[in-house]
């Protein structure tokens, strides 16, 4: 068994190392914004969130909603947005009305519509055009600049191109290989010891690289598997999409997150929306305050889009006509094409990262990061040394039993 961890681990070792090291790298860029409770601007910020609350052309949430302060309390929603809409007919007549929203602008109430391809965005107070600086901000793409899209363009090998994302998947496959032939080893080593009395987990034995090796092994063992076997799935989950695309477009494109798959907005339908929509936000988050509230089509659902006024300035999507709450998939959304699709691929990542689990999941993942980042540079020194070593005495094959 140790021959066959010795092989994966020559041959596979500089793929393992890329893999881990630009992986953790991802990690502490996470940990360093969330440590140093970066602005909501915070590239690193971005990027982190950039996925949460859906694709390109299903987001709402920006980072300027993060401070953005509350709509008033006695605002009235319908008869805000219907002046929003005679605004937005009136400056650009004929138009068809893809969005209307409501939104603050500094101090300011502000009707948000998008009329065609054309957004503009009022004062409701003065019914006066504001500044495009005052539009709500259109998603970040994956070309966005950040420290942490620098690791994670380099984690998934996207400067080799786009099927190179498989080269991810290999390297997580050949960690795994190595945990199991490791902890097989380790098991045998274990029960040879516990047969003459010394049935520690924790042992001195060999120089400290070896003895560190084995220790943080067994210690972050389970962590280890966490993330490892995350990892892996979530590879599977990327390199599946970019099949699918390939057998059922024909391309790899993914057109299904930037489509524009929205429907007209006709001035009778602001009323009935927004009071099913409101009546549905207040039952499941009594007390809480708007920050944002858009009405759309989008993949022919009416929808409201709700950024709450909440500790994590949520994002909460409704069926506009009936009030249920919607997920990020639903039947006849665009196809993204992930096998678990779009909410099961952001579930994944928030396992991988360990957010799932709050700040505590973000630690132990961390740790996770760390320790199998030592287990890789002193697994190489650890066999490096034995070679030298065997070399000497005129045994110089790469792999040995």
């Amino acid at each position: 068994m140790l021959r066959w961890h010795r092989m994966c681990a020559v041959f596979g070792s500089i793929l393992i190392l890329w893999v881990v090291l630009t992986g953790t790298g991802i990690q502490l860029s996470d940990m360093r914004a969330l440590l140093m409770h970066a602005p909501a601007s915070d590239p690193d910020m971005q990027k982190m969130r950039q996925w949460h609350t859906g694709p390109g052309n299903f987001v709402v949430l920006q980072w300027p909603d993060y401070t953005a302060r509350p709509l008033p309390s006695d605002l009235n929603p319908e008869l805000a947005l219907r002046k929003t809409a005679d605004l937005a007919r009136a400056a650009v007549p004929g138009a068809p009305m893809k969005t209307v929203e409501l939104r603050m602008a500094g101090d300011t109430v502000a009707g948000y519509a998008q009329m065609g391809d054309k957004r503009l965005i009022f004062d409701l107070a003065s019914g006066m055009r504001l500044p495009d600086r005052f539009l709500p901000l259109k998603p970040i793409t994956s070309d966005f600049g950040s420290p942490r899209q620098t690791f994670k363009k380099l984690h998934r090998f996207v400067f080799a191109g786009t099927w190179a994302i498989a080269l991810g998947l290999v390297g997580g496959l050949a960690i795994g290989f190595l945990i199991v032939t490791g902890s097989i080893h380790f098991y045998r080593l274990w029960r040879a010891r516990k047969k003459i009395g010394r049935a520690s987990l924790f042992w001195k034995g060999g120089s400290w690289w070896r003895v560190l090796h084995r220790w943080i092994s067994v210690g972050a063992g389970v962590l280890i598997v966490w993330l490892i076997g995350t990892g892996i799935v979530l590879s599977a989950n990327n390199v599946g999409q970019l099949i699918n695309l390939q057998i059922k477009t024909g391309s790899t494109g993914k057109s299904g997150e930037t489509a524009d798959v929205s429907s007209p907005i006709q001035d009778a339908d602001i009323a009935s929306f927004t009071a099913v929509s409101l009546a549905a936000f207040n039952q499941g988050h009594p007390g809480t305050a708007m920050k944002v509230l858009r009405l759309r089509y989008y993949a022919g659902y009416a929808q409201a889009v709700i950024i709450a006024a909440d500790k994590n300035t949520s994002q909460l999507v409704y069926n506009a006509k009936t009030g249920a709450p919607m997920t990020l998939s639903e039947p006849g959304y665009p196809d993204t094409y992930y096998p678990t699709g779009w909410e099961g691929n952001q579930v994944l990542k928030r396992l991988h990262r360990g957010d799932s689990a709050g700040m505590l999941g973000r630690w132990l993942v961390t740790l996770a990061a760390l320790s199998v980042c030592y287990l890789s540079i002193s697994g190489v020194v650890i066999y490096l040394k034995e070679w030298r070593r065997r070399r000497k005495s005129g045994r110089g094959a790469f792999i040995w039993k």
